[in-house]
């Protein structure tokens, strides 16, 4: 949109100033990506081992009453932005990806 809008026109802003909104936005959306593909690999292998929102919020050390488990049992296409951090997203992955091996469960894509 800021490339036809031309909000972010080097003579309206400075070279500088569109270069770093440029980055900030690249680096935006490689975030969103990224978390939403462990999100996903964190899903998969919650269903197929056979696991509830219980028993992910039990892997969790440290969980705060305003984060929100993910449910395996629900259909999510993106990952939860606000209400769930990447660091959880991450603990989970590293504890279910061994899990997972250790079952024969097929590895994520």
């Amino acid at each position: 949109m800021a490339l036809f809008t031309n909000i972010l026109s080097p003579a309206k802003i400075g070279i500088t100033w569109t270069v770093f909104w440029y980055i900030a936005a690249a680096g935006i959306v490689y975030y969103l990506w990224f978390k939403n593909l462990i999100f996903q690999r964190v899903m998969y292998y919650s269903k197929e081992l056979g696991l509830t929102q219980t028993d992910l919020a039990k892997m969790l050390p440290n969980l705060k009453q305003s984060q929100v488990v993910p449910d395996p049992t629900k259909r999510a296409i993106i990952a939860p932005i606000l209400n769930f951090p990447l660091q959880g997203l991450d603990i989970l992955n590293s504890k279910l990806t061994p899990m997972a091996k250790e079952k024969g469960i097929k590895p994520f894509r």
